[in-house]
């Protein structure tokens, strides 16, 4: 799988939360994503960002490796606190989207208690996280649905969640994920219009040869069934390359 542009598109995951004690439709325990990170090791994957991912398709130039992205829906503080940890382990990186607009706050867009009233990365932790390699993107402003709003409400969620985390951390704001996985035709454009290199949906991988850099697809993955679902998605991506 390609994009229009040409670009490879590697194996994508997509995470949300990663502690001891939740809701296995909410994530993964540490020791969950402990093994499946393992898997990916064993099976000469390199984890890394987004946007390494996509600027280096298929193999990490400098090991060697094969490449897949580990990605972080919506910043939470267990990403920091449960996830950084656990990816150092494995010398991998990942990629965290964040909320300009609720930086230090909590999940509150939803009235599912399995989602709301959990902790977001604070700015120090976020700091932290860029400075030690990981990338954080955008998530827009508040994790709002673009499919609902005016395309000059869009843009300014679009854009000015990239302006804020770039004055925050200081470097370029490239990955931008759809919340809620909601667009309407036109977004995907005011995404890519906004500056951002990739836009990163929740769209199952499939056998399309070319997708949209402002659409890549993904995969979701829980504390269940890893293993055979991870050989599944190799065996995807050596069939659609």
């Amino acid at each position: 799988m390609k994009t229009e542009e040409g670009k490879f598109v590697p194996p994508i995951l997509y995470y949300h939360r990663v502690d001891p004690d939740l809701s296995p439709h909410a994530g993964v325990t540490p020791d969950q994503f402990r093994s499946q990170l393992s898997i990916l090791k064993q099976a000469g994957f390199q984890g890394t960002t987004l946007d390494f991912a996509m600027k280096n398709g298929h193999t990490d130039p400098v090991t060697g490796k094969k490449i897949v992205a580990i990605t972080f829906d919506d910043g939470y503080q267990d990403n920091y606190r449960y996830a950084m940890p656990i990816l150092q382990e494995f010398g991998f990186l990942a990629t965290i989207f964040c909320l300009s607009g609720k930086i230090g706050g909590i999940s509150d867009w939803t009235e599912d208690p399995i989602w709301k009233g959990h902790p977001l990365l604070d700015a120090p932790q976020m700091r932290e996280l860029s400075s030690l390699g990981l990338e954080i993107g955008s998530h827009t402003r508040t994790h709002v649905d673009l499919s609902r709003l005016s395309s000059t409400d869009a843009r300014d969620e679009i854009v000015h969640s990239k302006s804020d985390l770039e004055e925050l951390l200081g470097v370029p704001v490239r990955s931008f994920c759809y919340p809620f996985g909601a667009y309407r035709e036109e977004t995907p454009t005011l995404v890519r219009s906004a500056g951002y290199s990739w836009g990163r949906s929740v769209t199952r991988r499939s056998l399309a040869p070319v997708v949209s850099s402002m659409l890549l697809p993904c995969r979701p993955v829980s504390g269940r069934m890893f293993l055979p679902r991870f050989l599944s998605w190799t065996l995807l991506t050596r069939i659609t390359g």
